[in-house]
């Protein structure tokens, strides 16, 4: 019975001995062995922060990583302006951007004389004036913009329309439509009509002078006539600032035209109709049609 006894301490003892040195052993020992609970907790994944992944980005990109396109075009000078750069502006008027420095940049017309590209900005820049392109079916209403941008009450307007070969459905369609230019036309107002083609050919440059009937100017726009020949632009331009009875301080001359400006068809210079307009305080504006 007394060994009993004996045995059963000791084998506790052992036991007991045995546990503590294996744990031991681990460097962690019973007191800083982990337990289920206190694991499940301190492993909880962290709540992210990074919300890209299941809400979208509501604020503005950074402005260096974003693309920016130029349009041109207008141009805006929109659908009947291309850059009102040389539309308006798109305008939402684009301040000077249809006006680039002057260059020289030819292209051959249908009869072989190289055209100068640039031209209408060359002369609208020094005179006050604007150059605009529009498709031929939205004529009238580019008529119509550039009276209303660019007139006052009592002004003189001088309509100075290319009647070349090409021509003759354009001044077709703007008669169709020309009360509404009428309508646009501020009040003591003046308005006349010239027209023209090359310079070399009989009978090239016609006028109806500036009047306060504006159905005059019409009347003249829409006689009939033969649609022939080139032009020459920049004698045009000469003769109609030379021949009309300019008197209301606001003058402006806005040419129709579907072609771009031949030099070699013409006898005067860029520089010399700029300051035969310039003497007598007239801006000059283009209406360039497009197909």
């Amino acid at each position: 019975m007394k060994t009993i006894l004996l045995i059963i301490p000791l084998s506790l003892s052992l036991s007991v001995f045995g546990q503590i040195k294996m744990t031991g052993s681990r460097g962690g020992g019973v007191k800083n062995a982990p337990s289920n609970s206190a694991s499940s907790f301190r492993h909880k994944p962290p709540v992210s922060t990074n919300h890209s992944s299941s809400k979208p980005l509501t604020s503005r990109p950074p402005s260096n990583s974003s693309t920016h396109s130029v349009t041109s075009g207008s141009t805006n000078m929109n659908g009947s302006y291309t850059n009102m750069n040389n539309s308006f502006p798109t305008s939402t008027r684009q301040p000077n951007n249809r006006y680039r420095s002057p260059y020289r940049s030819y292209n051959p017309n249908e009869n072989g004389a190289n055209q100068l590209l640039e031209g209408y900005d060359n002369i609208a820049v020094p005179t006050q004036g604007s150059f605009v392109k529009a498709r031929r079916t939205n004529l009238v209403r580019t008529i119509v913009d550039q009276i209303d941008r660019y007139a006052e009450e009592s002004s003189d307007i001088l309509i100075l329309i290319d009647i070349s070969g090409s021509m003759g459905n354009n001044v077709k369609a703007l008669i169709k439509e020309s009360d509404l230019i009428i309508s646009s036309v501020p009040s003591r107002s003046r308005i006349g009509a010239a027209s023209f083609i090359m310079s070399n050919s009989t009978n090239w440059f016609r006028l109806s002078d500036l009047n306060e009937d504006h159905w005059k100017a019409m009347e003249f726009i829409g006689q009939k006539r033969k649609y022939r020949s080139s032009e020459s632009h920049y004698d045009a331009i000469v003769k109609a600032v030379q021949m009309s009875s300019w008197e209301n301080d606001k003058r402006m001359i806005i040419t129709i035209t579907d072609e771009y400006i031949a030099p070699s068809e013409n006898k005067n210079t860029d520089k010399e109709a700029i300051q035969e307009a310039n003497s007598k305080n007239v801006a000059l504006h283009t209406i360039l049609l497009e197909y």
